[in-house]
């Protein structure tokens, strides 16, 4: 996506300052999660952008994190592909996909009915979001724990599950402070 290269560029001195951008070799179990986790990001980027153009904050305040959130998880992909980069694994097939369109057809089939159900309501598209960090969450957690601890991969997991936390804060208090909007259906029998 590279959205924000100054963002990349500065995550990729960080490593380098800290001593851990350098290439690692991953096993091809690794390098199939690393190529999900790059789609994953994608997905949850391309759904908050969705979600920030249906829900345009000047009409709906509760739908402040779509457009915050939406800029982190291009970030978030760009770091990604910096160490599908440093680890010598090409994922042009990824990058070449438009948005809304994946090469997971698991992430494909998931992002269409999320954008369906999200569409329904600005409080259903952020319990969308919510979900899709917790998910996100658990799936770094996994990933993490398939790698040693000393790789820039397993470093980078750890900041995208960091900023995932964040994302879920937002999510949740965005939540709180919004009313679920109830259906045509129940509206109409509560008339």
């Amino acid at each position: 996506m590279n959205a924000h290269p100054t963002l990349s560029a500065l995550f990729v001195t960080l490593c380098a300052a800290t001593g851990i951008a350098h290439a690692d070799s991953y096993s091809a179990e690794a390098i199939d999660t690393l190529r999900y986790m790059i789609e994953e990001e994608k997905l949850a980027g391309d759904l908050y952008e969705a979600f920030s153009g249906l829900y345009p904050l000047a009409q709906y305040p509760s739908a402040k994190p779509f457009g915050n959130i939406m800029k982190s998880e291009d970030a978030h992909m760009d770091a990604l592909l910096t160490q599908a980069g440093l680890a010598g694994v090409d994922v042009s097939d990824l990058t070449g996909m438009p948005k809304g369109r994946f090469v997971n057809s698991a992430l494909q089939s998931l992002h269409d009915s999320l954008l369906a159900r999200g569409g329904g309501s600005s409080y259903a598209a952020l319990e969308i979001g919510r979900d899709i960090e917790v998910q996100d969450i658990a799936d770094l957690d996994a990933a993490m724990a398939a790698l040693p601890a000393t790789s820039s991969l397993y470093a980078t997991y750890g900041q995208l599950q960091w900023a995932s936390g964040n994302h879920l804060t937002a999510f949740n208090r965005h939540l709180a402070m919004a009313a679920p909007v109830p259906e045509a259906e129940t509206y109409a029998l509560m008339l």
